[in-house]
């Protein structure tokens, strides 16, 4: 039986290294660098490419991983599960309905109907959905970008920077905290650094809101 094919760390890696550029607005930087809001804006965008080629490359991964457990004699309920759950991460809510209707343990007699549909599927994108309308982004996904606009602190920033004239002093002081908070949330949360350590379906959309809350928080307070 041939080996699985392996997931290609070097979009994750890159991704890293912009949101931990994010969060180290100091020193030689600042010499170069005169204005936040700026830094921080092109930092968080650069992490678009890498985060699309990292979703494609997972998705395409996945699924050869799939068909070949299907070829070997199907899948057992808890493996059923685990690639629910990848798949459920990486694609739109109508997506994910058809793939796991067709996914399901047993015999790999499904394995027809799984190819032609995951040959259609592609996965759903961060950014992509920022730009849509506010009424037509997924609620899901409103939702957990409201989740880490919390959980980071940004509504209380913005409070901040709301209830007195928002001087430079005052925007550099919160924009500080920006990047502490979401320093320490990546510790928290154990953000991998290690190319062997590929990011979790827990870690992805977490990921991916958490870059989302900080864009609709610069674009708003700059």
């Amino acid at each position: 039986m041939p080996s699985p094919p392996e997931i290609d760390p070097t979009p994750q890696l890159v991704v890293i290294a912009r949101l931990s550029e994010y969060c180290q607005y100091r020193g030689a930087i600042l010499r170069y660098e005169a204005d936040p809001w700026d830094y921080m804006l092109r930092k968080l965008k650069e992490t678009e490419e890498p985060l699309i080629a990292l979703k494609e490359n997972l998705l395409a991964v996945t699924r050869e991983r799939l068909f070949m457990e299907l070829k070997a004699g199907g899948l057992g309920e808890e493996r059923c599960a685990d690639y629910k759950m990848i798949f459920e991460r990486l694609l739109c809510a109508g997506d994910f309905v058809d793939v796991a209707f067709n996914l399901y343990p047993g015999v790999s007699s499904q394995a027809e109907t799984l190819t032609r549909v995951l040959s259609q599927v592609k996965p759903v994108h961060s950014f992509v959905e920022e730009r849509k309308p506010e009424n037509q982004r997924s609620p899901a996904w409103q939702k957990l970008v409201a989740e880490l606009y919390r959980r980071l602190g940004l509504d209380r920033l913005g409070q901040i920077l709301e209830r007195k004239p928002p001087t430079l002093l005052r925007k550099a002081m919160v924009l500080r905290r920006v990047r502490r908070n979401v320093a320490e949330y990546c510790t928290v949360v154990h953000i991998p650094t290690d190319p062997k350590d590929t990011f979790t379906p827990f870690i992805l959309p977490r990921l991916e809101a958490l870059i989302a809350a900080n864009l609709r928080f610069l674009k708003k307070y700059r």
